[in-house]
């Protein structure tokens, strides 16, 4: 499971524009963050309770699932745009 989530850091974060990280993460995750100007996106840093073989299995997966849907959500579109509008 997920860890619990502070909604008052996170909206106190997400007004002030900074990102809040955990002490122990701060380090390692801000060298791979965007700049704060480019706000891509919000990305949520936790702890991961499966050992990393799985880790990396799991992120493979979620990957692989996102591709799909982008796969189904685009076919959607175009079928959408070639059939004819009443």
């Amino acid at each position: 499971m997920n860890a619990p989530l502070d909604h008052a850091d996170v909206q106190a974060a997400a007004l002030s524009g900074e990102l809040a990280l955990e002490p122990a993460t701060a380090s390692s995750a801000r060298e791979t963050a965007p700049a704060l100007n480019d706000k891509i996106c919000w990305v949520e840093v936790h702890q991961v309770p499966y050992p990393p073989d799985q880790q990396v299995e799991l992120l493979h997966l979620q990957a692989e699932a996102e591709a799909l849907l982008l796969q189904l959500q685009a076919r959607h579109q175009r079928r959408q745009s070639a059939s004819p509008v009443s």
